[in-house]
């Protein structure tokens, strides 16, 4: 079993129980997304990253398409050693997919400036994507980056989150 089908077994049998009504091939794109962070599978990228895919996290002047995608990729895991982006839930209905995504790695490279820490870390993602003509054309994605940077120990905040701070003491 490869690391990507390891990582997607949480929610193999949500897709086994009951298959939605989405778009045909949506699925295997899904797939395939996966295997471009999961191994850095380049055929992956070029047969289901749209050649025109908008990453609407990246900046302004950040490659776009398949190179784009990979690029990313690439940039996570020489931050983190071991990453590994583990599939937690799958919802899929018509052209579009969402995954929740628990990441993991130890912040072994620069990562956004910030020199290597040796830490573990482990936080929750979202991500969302548009298929069109069986690629990925649109990505969105948003994650716990205050939750990573408590890990990596830059933001050391008296309450740790919003709940906790709302947490009546005496």
């Amino acid at each position: 079993m490869s690391e990507v089908d390891q990582m997607l077994a949480p929610v193999s049998e949500q897709l086994e129980a009951a298959q939605p009504a989405v778009a045909p091939g949506l699925f295997e794109v899904a797939l395939g997304v996966a295997r471009v962070f999961g191994e850095l599978d380049e055929e992956a990228a070029q047969r289901y990253i749209a050649v025109d895919f908008i990453d609407h996290e990246a900046s302004p002047g950040v490659a776009t398409g398949p190179a784009g995608y990979l690029s990313t990729a690439r940039y996570m895991r020489s931050a983190f050693s071991d990453a590994r982006w583990q599939a937690d839930d799958f919802i899929a209905s018509g052209d579009k997919f969402a995954v929740r995504v628990t990441f993991s790695g130890v912040h072994t490279g620069d990562f956004l400036g910030i020199a290597a820490t040796g830490k573990p870390v482990q936080v929750q993602h979202l991500h969302f994507y548009r298929v069109h003509n069986g690629q990925a054309a649109e990505h969105w994605g948003a994650r716990d980056e205050l939750a990573l940077l408590r890990q990596i120990g830059l933001f050391t905040p008296d309450h740790p989150t919003p709940a906790d701070a709302g947490v009546a003491t005496d």
